[in-house]
């Protein structure tokens, strides 16, 4: 298949390459060899130094204009303030491709990002793609081929080229590899870039990585779209969970992880699979590897203990894996072989003693009876302690069943003990091999995840960025009238007025018409309720002014200093579910709209969705669907079915508005928004816009 990154396809097969700067001159000729045509081609590398010399027949020349070939590809490991001219001499010879090994840029300071940002330009002054700095040359290290590999291979790209190392080391586990990218500080070429490299490569099956931060929304959408459309699962170790990892990943490559909901919402929208350590990423990334696409949902469960199986079901239901009762006919085949009083029905118990007193043939019939039960779209073995005399005769019996059944097995050997004849068939059959029923089943549940979601991948149209004149206009008022910004927009806010004094808000009331809620106006107040200067439900004109006066000495008292407009005005809503829909800004990937349960226990509650720009009108249902608060809209425990849709165009209306506003939006929050009885509407009941000075 063409690839669509020919450029990366010439940076892993250069012609010739250069290694500058630091080289070990007490290792011998044939040492140096052995590790430059290993990783470079016999013969297609050549050592710059400025010192010159020799290590025996091999030249070492002054300078990257002495080296009598043309070369693609420099390696470059001088100290950092050097690399920028480095990278000079080396455009003005036609090199395209620079691998900085060099560290001591971005990843430690002000100085170092000063370094990093002169050897970028200095890139682009030469037109020479960077892959680092800050890495290694862990790239075009020759991967092990895996004998009798099942299942396609992984691609790995990781911002730590040493957390990259453990991963390839599966293929001690029968795991295949085609290649391992560690991009460093990403000074040009990124992990995007290689995720969309791996999407058309056709030696790679599925992409693993181990992310500290992305430089480019746009080129990680491009290579996000790109795995879809080519069927390539993409796995991500992502940082930037937790405050201390995003602390240890800016000071570790240089890497903003950005808000972790908002990497969430994103990963949500291309089917990204997230996990949360380097064995859940291989261990995931080697099930899709191994099982490929389209294989049914539906686990049975094997094993050789009644604990073991009680573990099985229960690991299986807590990750939401179906493991489906067998057939009546199936059970009454197993019980031909498994004592009555052992339960067959799923999990399946043989008691142990059946592998130890049962010929192969019998025992490997119990496994293909459980494999051809309609409802079982694979089988797992569970393996916890490495008994010999058990678990050996069942590792022969995987072995000589994994190309005769047709359908996959998988197993999990939960014992610390490997240095079995078992486990080493397990890994010779080449199956799914886990350490932990929890590992085997979150990763199946994410499999199925990805399955499901595959019908709904899509490339999402940019939002239309037009600013309606009205909106332009309310944003040139001084102060901005955040109201009619949100108005222009189509977004229903609650009849409303701001009075600057009690009597003006005696006068708004009457307009509006009674019931009201008076509330301070002013952004120094960002949760009013909280400081009493909300009040609702004010049914006379004179509860109304006497409010208003209320609320305006208690803002007054409470903040001397604060900037106060009067008070809002604001009519009744009554009934309905209260919601909140907002906009935030990740550092990298933009503006991200959210939507969850709201009102006053919004913080307490944390149940929201959040997803980037762009999104469409499919993102939002998913997001309102997935909320934890969703039943109460869905009619739960009686009561009437909420205007979903209604709420829908409301996220929908705010993603227009965040677009196009873009840098000028800071946040948005609409909280309440008050979702009416289906076919009645929603309204925005109070609302807080920050704009960019």
């Amino acid at each position: 298949m063409a690839q669509r990154r020919g450029d990366l396809e010439e940076f892993f097969h250069p012609d010739g390459v250069v290694v500058i700067g630091g080289i070990d001159r007490t290792q011998t000729e044939d040492a140096l060899r052995a590790a430059m045509d290993s990783r470079w081609g016999v013969g297609n590398w050549h050592l710059v130094n400025p010192k010159g010399g020799s290590i025996g027949s091999v030249p070492i020349y002054e300078t990257v204009a002495d080296v009598p070939e043309s070369v693609t590809l420099a390696v470059i490991s001088t100290p950092p303030a050097a690399c920028a001219q480095v990278v000079d001499q080396c455009g003005a010879v036609g090199v395209r491709f620079a691998i900085v090994f060099s560290s001591g840029f971005s990843e430690v300071g002000p100085e170092g990002a000063t370094l990093e940002a002169e050897l970028g330009e200095a890139g682009r002054r030469n037109n020479i793609r960077i892959f680092g700095p800050n890495t290694n040359t862990n790239a075009f290290e020759p991967v092990p081929e895996v004998p009798g590999l099942r299942g396609g291979k992984i691609g790995v790209v990781t911002q730590s080229g040493h957390n990259g190392r453990p991963i390839m080391q599966g293929v001690h586990f029968g795991i295949g590899f085609s290649r391992q990218v560690p991009c460093g500080n990403e000074v040009d070429l990124e992990v995007s870039d290689f995720i969309e490299y791996f999407a058309y490569d056709d030696d790679t099956a599925v992409i693993a990585g181990y992310i500290e931060g992305f430089c480019s929304a746009e080129k990680l959408r491009t290579a996000l779209e790109a795995a879809n459309a080519q069927g390539k699962p993409v796995v991500i170790l992502k940082i930037g969970a937790t405050d201390a990892g995003s602390r240890m990943a800016s000071s570790h490559t240089g890497h903003l992880t950005g808000s972790d909901e908002v990497i969430d919402g994103l990963f949500e929208q291309y089917g990204v699979v997230r996990v949360r350590d380097l064995d859940e990423l291989l261990e995931s990334a080697a099930l899709f590897a191994k099982l490929g696409p389209g294989v049914a949902e539906g686990a049975g469960l094997y094993s050789i203990s009644g604990g073991s199986s009680t573990l099985m079901a229960e690991a299986a239901e807590l990750a939401g894996v179906v493991a489906p009762l067998l057939a009546e006919e199936t059970q009454e085949k197993l019980h031909r072989h498994i004592p009555g009083y052992l339960s067959v029905s799923n999990p399946v118990d043989n008691g142990g003693t059946f592998i130890t007193t049962q010929p192969a043939e019998i025992r490997r019939e119990v496994i293909r009876d459980i494999c051809d039960d309609a409802a079982v779209g694979y089988t797992v073995v569970g393996i916890t302690g490495a008994v010999a005399s058990m678990t050996d005769p069942l590792g022969d019996d995987i072995l000589a069943l994994v190309d005769e059944v047709h359908k996959p097995i998988i197993a999990t050997w939960n014992s610390f003990k490997v240095d079995e004849l078992g486990f080493d068939r397990l890994v010779e059959s080449g199956i799914p091999l886990f350490r932990s029923f929890r590992g085997c089943f979150t990763a199946l549940a994410a499999y199925h995840r990805y399955q499901r979601h595959q019908a709904t991948f899509r490339v999402r149209p940019p939002l239309p960025r037009a600013v309606p004149a009205a909106a332009e206009a309310a944003l040139d008022a001084v102060p901005p009238d955040a109201g009619a910004v949100l108005r222009a927009f189509g977004l229903p806010l609650a009849a409303g007025e701001v009075a600057s004094s009690a009597s003006d808000a005696r006068r708004a009331a009457d307009g509006i018409g009674l019931p009201v809620a008076v509330k301070i106006a002013s952004a120094d107040f960002p949760h009013k309720s909280d400081a009493g200067l909300v009040v609702l439900g004010l049914e006379s004109l004179d509860e109304v002014e006497r409010a208003a006066q209320a609320v305006l000495d208690r803002a007054r008292a409470a903040a001397p200093d604060s900037a106060i407009d009067g008070v809002e005005v604001q009519q009744m809503v009554v009934g309905g579910t209260e919601m909140i829909v907002g906009v935030t800004r990740d550092p990298t990937l933009g503006p991200a709209v959210m939507v969850g349960t709201g009102g006053v226990f919004t913080e307490i509650l944390a149940d929201t969705a959040v997803r980037p720009l762009p999104l469409d009108e499919a993102d939002a249902y998913e997001m309102i669907r997935s909320l934890k608060g969703f039943p109460l809209l869905d009619g739960a425990r009686g009561r009437p079915p909420a205007d979903v849709d209604t709420l829908a165009q409301v996220v929908m209306s705010t993603a227009t508005l965040a677009a196009a506003l873009g840098d000028r939006l800071v946040e948005l929050d609409l909280n309440p928004v008050v979702v009416l009885d289906r076919g009645q509407g929603a309204v925005v009941v109070d609302h807080l816009m920050i704009l960019a000075d």
